[in-house]
């Protein structure tokens, strides 16, 4: 113990990272110089969780940092704020077994009745003040739960206002009210994400989160997930979230995620994009060609009247990136066109890209783009991609075969990927089986850590119904056959024995085994067995 002791702290920290908190705990009472190297390492995150189990736990916590009593709260870097309805635990089948239940029952494995315990909200009376203790946090993930009281959320709110060291905030909203989540409250962040839905998302988040952004000019990541409404009349846009950052200070953007906004790059936007270096986008939403269906011809009007000249086509957004020469590290997108690749093949750089839904509206323009992206832009960044996922809806050119695997060999840096295959080219009996040709590429590739392998839809159920009959038999038998196939690929070389083979129905690691012959083979990542059954 004295050897240890006499090591650096910054040493001793780096050891004690790898215990679990119960050895840390114990370690924590061998000395008062272990204990503050550990304590922080503790109370780092500290997370403020209502439990229908353990409903006096909540109250000591918060009164312990309203009180200042705990030193936890001097170690606080980041803060999970979740749970604050007495029945937010519960999953929504429970939530509804308990309502028919006897208000005196109790639930068979889920402890006492969520309205048994509704009286608790007043136990919560040191919420804001044990918030307000934790003024070296920097980071909060606040949960805001459907049945949430509507006090939580002015309690929360005005207590992240007096934590001076905040820059990121991630809310995730549970489909509730938001009506006091007054985010125009806040000021000086450099990260926001915004997730789920809420009721009158338009006035009750989009309003605030504007007023937000145009008071943190030193906002770096804006991630607004998606833009849910409760109508189509109810859609906003890109411009409503920077339209009131000041034009003589512009931000620097460099991340943004959008999903179901109408989205314009133009005057007012650009310069906050400046610096942007990754960009996810989807459902981009062009009201100039949106047909609603939920409005009548004066609201569809009205909704053209207030977005139409902040709506641009997804085409126009790439060939404006590629005319302003706004060079993407990071690229997230679930719409593959021209464009798109022509800005995809107009530099060099690219990092991270991941295709969600690569396809088109034929068979034969799919195939087209798909070749196009292999020969053309796949080599112009071959030297810096760490990541490729490209998921295709239906088989064909986009899936791994003999005309894309030297382009993907070229990827020498490339520790990630994700693609899809085509059935057909699955044939064990006669050795031409395209999971195997695709693990020895695997092989080859020298930084390659994980390997994902998928199928997609045939092409004969293009213009199906999703989720048919015919796509999930097809589905469940090329998934099948992608799990026989990688357990049958070896033995392998030792280069293969660190890569991790992910298939929908499980994971592959190396490991021996002698039913199968001499060296390693893929097995799956469980303690037993391959389990080829899916």
């Amino acid at each position: 113990m004295l050897e240890l002791l006499s090591l650096p702290p910054e040493i001793i920290e780096k050891i004690t990272e790898y215990l679990g908190g119960t050895h840390k705990k114990t370690v924590r009472r061998v000395c008062r110089y272990l204990n503050e190297i550990v304590e922080h390492q503790l109370f780092s995150n500290i997370v403020l969780k209502y439990s229908n189990y353990q409903p006096d736990l909540i109250c000591e916590q918060l009164e312990a940092l309203a009180s200042r009593t705990t030193t936890a709260r001097i170690h606080a870097r980041s803060l999970e704020i979740r749970g604050f309805s007495p029945d937010s635990h519960l999953g929504a089948r429970s939530r509804s077994r308990s309502v028919e239940r006897n208000r005196n029952s109790r639930s068979r494995s889920r402890g006492p009745l969520a309205e048994a315990h509704s009286v608790n909200k007043g136990l919560l009376a040191h919420l804001g003040q044990a918030i307000c203790s934790l003024r070296k946090v920097q980071e909060v993930w606040w949960h805001v739960g459907m049945h949430d009281p509507e006090w939580v959320q002015i309690v929360v709110m005005d207590s992240l206002v007096s934590l001076p060291a905040l820059s990121e905030l991630r809310i995730s909203l549970g489909g509730g009210t938001a009506s006091s989540l007054k985010l125009e409250q806040l000021t000086d962040l450099r990260k926001i994400t915004i997730t789920g839905s809420c009721l009158h998302y338009r006035r009750d988040v989009v309003s605030g989160l504007r007023t937000l952004i145009s008071n943190s000019p030193r906002l770096t990541h804006l991630d607004v997930g998606h833009n849910y409404r409760s109508d189509d009349s109810d859609i906003s846009t890109l411009h409503d979230l920077l339209g009131a950052v000041p034009p003589a200070s512009p931000l620097n953007l460099s991340h943004l995620t959008l999903r179901g906004w109408c989205i314009r790059l133009d005057d007012i936007t650009l310069p906050h994009l400046r610096s942007l270096v990754s960009l996810s986008l989807h459902v981009n939403l062009d009201t100039r060609t949106f047909s609603p269906s939920d409005l009548d011809d004066s609201a569809h009007e009205e909704l053209l009247r207030r977005t139409a000249a902040f709506s641009s086509s997804t085409e126009e957004i790439w060939d404006t990136l590629r005319e302003e020469r706004i060079c993407l590290k990071e690229l997230t997108t679930d719409e593959v066109n021209d464009a798109l690749l022509d800005y995809l093949s107009s530099y060099s750089g690219l990092q991270k890209l991941t295709l969600t839904s690569a396809t088109a509206h034929s068979a034969k323009k799919s195939d087209a783009l798909a070749m196009k992206f292999y020969r053309d832009v796949l080599p112009k960044h071959a030297g810096t991609l760490v990541s490729l996922d490209v998921c295709p809806v239906y088989e064909g050119k986009w899936c791994f075969g003999k005309h894309n695997s030297s382009s993907l060999l070229q990827c020498t840096k490339l520790s990630n990927l994700k693609i899809h295959i085509n059935s057909e080219d699955i044939n064990r009996a006669k050795k031409q089986d395209v999971v195997w040709t695709l693990l020895e590429v695997a092989e080859d590739l020298p930084n390659l850590s994980q390997l994902s392998i998928s199928s997609a839809d045939s092409e004969s159920n293009r213009g199906g119904r999703s989720g048919s009959n015919p796509s999930i038999g097809h589905i469940y038998r090329v998934n099948k056959e992608i799990s026989q196939s990688v357990t049958t690929f070896g033995p392998l070389d030792s280069v293969g024995v660190s890569k991790i083979i992910t298939t929908p129905a499980r994971d592959y690691v190396a490991r021996s085994d002698k039913q199968a012959g001499d060296g390693l083979w893929y097995r799956s990542s469980m303690s037993q067995g391959s389990h080829l059954e899916l």
